[in-house]
Order: C-alpha cells, then sequence, then structure tokens
C-alpha cells in the first residue's frame, strides 16, 4: 500500500517510465509447490511437530490430528494423501479437479516454469483534444512504459520481493523491508520503513484480510460506498483485479506459444466477448 501511494497517489518520482521486479520464490517454497517428496513432508516438517505450512497444504485436517496421543495417526493420514494419484480411468474433469499429491514429478502434467521473466511495454497514449490544459499537463502519465517481471526459483530469499521504478524525477528501490526514494533534482534519498507484520508472503497475506475487513466495516458504517472502500483499503477496485489476473494467463499464452500478445486483442478476444456470449 505505502509503495503504491508513493508511486501513484504522491508521484515522488513523477510519471514512471520504466519498472524491474523480481520475484524470488525460493528453493524449499518451489519444491514443495512442485515435488511432493514424502522425506521432505514426514521427516523434514512432520516428523518435528510442524503440522502447519506446508502440512496443511496436503491436508489441512492433520494439523488437529497432531492432539491425538497416537502420533501414527496424522502421519498415516499425511502418507495416504502423497500416495494418492489418478490413473486412465479417470475423465479428465475428474484429474484436473483436484491435487494429487503422489502423482510422479516426471509424469505429471505439471509444466510450471522455474525461472521466467515478462517484459509488457506500452506505447505512448493519444494526447486528448487540446483544451485549456498546458502541455505539461495534457501529455502527464502518457508517455511510453515498460515492465520487466522476473520469478525465480531456486534462490535464498523466499517470497521477499525486490525492485526498482524509474520516473521522470526520480527512482525508487525497494524490498520486502524497505523502500528508497532518490530525488534527482535535490540528490537526496529518503527511506521509508513499512511497518512488517509478519506472517505468509511477506505480510501480504495478514494485510490483505485486515484491509478487506476494514473495507466491510466502513462499508457496513455507512462510512463509505463500495467503490470509495475498495479505493480506500484494498487500494485497488475489482475490475482492476481482474484485469490483472488476466494478465497472468495472456502471459502464460505468450510463453507457452512463444509469441508477443497484444493486450487489447486479447481481452477482447479472451474476456470481453465470453462476458458478451454468456450475457446474451
Amino acid at each position: 500500500m505505502l509503495l503504491r501511494k508513493l508511486l501513484l497517489k504522491d508521484e515522488v518520482i513523477g510519471d514512471i517510465v520504466s519498472i524491474e521486479h523480481a520475484e524470488p520464490v525460493g528453493w524449499w517454497h518451489f519444491s514443495h509447490s512442485y515435488v511432493r517428496a514424502k522425506q521432505l513432508y514426514d521427516e523434514g516438517q512432520l516428523a518435528k511437530g510442524n503440522a502447519g505450512w506446508p502440512i496443511n497444504i496436503v491436508d489441512p485436517e492433520i494439523e488437529d490430528m497432531m492432539k491425538n496421543p497416537d502420533k501414527d495417526v496424522p502421519r498415516q493420514r499425511l502418507m495416504e494423501r502423497l500416495a494418492e494419484d489418478y490413473d486412465v480411468s479417470m475423465s479428465q474433469t475428474e484429474i484436473d479437479g483436484r491435487p494429487w499429491f503422489g502423482r510422479c514429478v516426471y509424469e505429471s502434467g505439471n509444466d510450471v516454469c522455474d525461472d521466467q521473466v515478462v517484459t509488457i511495454e506500452w506505447e505512448d497514449d493519444p494526447l486528448p483534444q487540446k483544451g485549456d490544459e498546458s502541455m505539461e499537463t495534457r501529455i502527464k502519465g502518457r508517455g511510453a512504459k515498460i515492465a520487466t517481471f522476473h520469478m525465480v526459483a531456486p534462490t535464498e530469499k523466499q517470497c521477499e520481493r525486490r525492485g526498482r521504478v524509474y520516473g521522470t524525477k526520480g527512482e525508487i528501490e525497494y524490498d520486502s523491508k524497505i523502500i528508497c526514494v532518490y530525488d534527482f533534482a535535490t540528490k537526496q534519498t529518503q527511506t521509508h520503513r513499512p511497518r512488517q507484520p509478519g506472517g505468509g508472503h511477506g505480510g501480504g497475506d495478514a494485510g490483505l484480510a485486515q484491509q478487506f475487513v476494514n473495507a466491510i466495516e466502513a462499508v457496513k458504517m455507512q462510512k463509505m460506498t463500495v467503490a470509495e472502500a475498495q479505493k480506500a483499503h484494498i487500494g485497488c477496485t475489482l475490475e482492476e483485479v481482474i484485469r490483472s489476473h488476466a494478465m497472468v494467463f495472456a502471459a502464460e499464452e505468450a510463453r507457452k506459444e512463444r509469441k508477443v500478445v497484444d493486450w487489447a486483442e486479447w481481452w477482447d478476444s479472451n474476456v470481453e466477448r465470453a462476458v458478451g456470449a454468456k450475457g446474451q
């Protein structure tokens, strides 16, 4: 929320020109998400008394089973889950409808890559019709932009995002702990240290849940409309959420088909037409 505020509301670096964002997944995090090795869960986690993440991803009931005096009960459930697999007798719908923790990684359909770079480019926006505004006002925010997103799995850091944002008046360097703003005019750097709530995804899980509750409370107390609460507490509209998720599918299509995807065309054919067809 603070980074967004600095960039879009306070405009501390002027118009955004370029963004470099890195997403280090973490070697262990990716192993859990891709390779279902029994040793990782049993000896590495359950035997040490940990029934939280990632054990609760395999089966959330195991956490309560740990209260059973017979410690073989949770282990037996874990082994059952890690042995589950599908075969040719099952329909594709059934196979796609749930995770299969016992599936051999070399036989699975999981094609998630462990190192990916996505480049997004925006061309200059056309100038609005000439009015009373100055040229500076008319061209504000309309310049070409480029953003690169780098997701890499074999890293020491886990979900500790980092990056740089370059603007017309300065640049921002950030990670999961600090935000540094450099001003071209003053040649000074201002450092911000956002509150660290802890928890999953650098505190993002708890933070998002809290902001969601705050937004609901604001609407229920009739302090804000739904749209106002979304902007004030969530930081984005529902449409922006949908568009950001759709962007991921567009990027995946570009990766798999080895092509450049035109966003406007992709959105029209995959979203607008689909929504229009369902509404008829």
